[in-house]
């Protein structure tokens, strides 16, 4: 199983909590900061720039990319006033994770070949930055 669908399982899995009704705070105090994943990310990056890596570093990137999104979208869900407002969100992104997951298995190849990794991780990151980008717009006041 590849890192990034761990952590989108995991993503799932803590959003279903926190719809089935968990007071306080999501995310352990001690996870990662926005700083922490600016700092994973950087040399990631810098990989990726040099064509260093290539699918495995891309997917890599997806990882963090995955835990940047995830932070906003609890933060999102902390902000929302009701619990229907909660159950919308969760639906709505999970519907998004199933159709980010569908176009990033549409890519194939029959031959297995290395090229395919690269694209679904770039596939996977498209879909990752438009969302993020979204949540951003969302919380802003």
């Amino acid at each position: 199983m590849r890192a990034t669908s761990a952590l989108s399982l995991a993503c799932l899995a803590l959003i279903s909590f926190s719809v089935q009704g968990i007071s306080g705070n999501i995310l352990p105090k001690d996870w990662l900061s926005p700083e922490q994943l600016e700092q994973a990310e950087n040399p990631i990056q810098q990989q990726l720039d040099t064509g260093r890596g290539m699918g495995g570093t891309a997917w890599s990137m997806a990882a963090v990319k995955d835990a940047r999104l995830l932070l906003l979208y609890v933060t999102l869900y902390e902000r929302l006033p009701d619990e229907a407002s909660r159950k919308k969100l969760h639906s709505e992104q999970t519907a998004w994770l199933a159709r980010r997951q569908k176009a990033v298995d549409a890519l194939s190849d029959p031959e297995g070949g290395s090229m395919v990794r690269l694209e679904k991780a770039a596939k996977h990151m498209e879909f990752t930055d438009k969302r993020i980008a979204e949540f951003k717009k969302r919380l802003k006041p």
